[in-house]
């Protein structure tokens, strides 16, 4: 009796979290997600405020996008490409439109 009690209270707060989630919630589960994978009450509660909340969901892209820019860092090759774009000032241009153009796409 006293583990169906315990089962029915940890039901009853996952259904609780899924329904009454807040941004600034979801805000740290997005960041969480990024290291470890989240558990199922968590990760349905997500899925639903993501759904009902652009905020959010933009708040996921640009997090998407950061991590994709800095993951990018870690190669050697962009450095080379960097310094050899700032020495000519044309390729630097084209290389600042590139990056803006990928950015507004990806936060759109």
């Amino acid at each position: 009796m006293r583990q169906v009690k315990k089962m029915a209270r940890k039901t009853l707060k996952n259904i609780v979290l899924i329904l009454t989630m807040r941004c600034d919630e979801a805000s740290r589960l997005l960041s969480h997600c990024q290291e470890a994978p989240l558990g199922g009450a968590e990760k349905c509660a997500l899925s639903l405020h993501l759904m009902i909340c652009r905020m959010c969901r933009k708040y996921k892209k640009q997090l998407k996008l950061m991590r994709e820019l800095f993951s990018r860092l870690r190669h050697p090759g962009f450095y080379d490409e960097a310094a050899s774009s700032l020495l000519d000032q044309e390729r630097s241009r084209a290389m600042r439109a590139r990056i803006s153009k990928k950015i507004r796409e990806n936060l759109d």
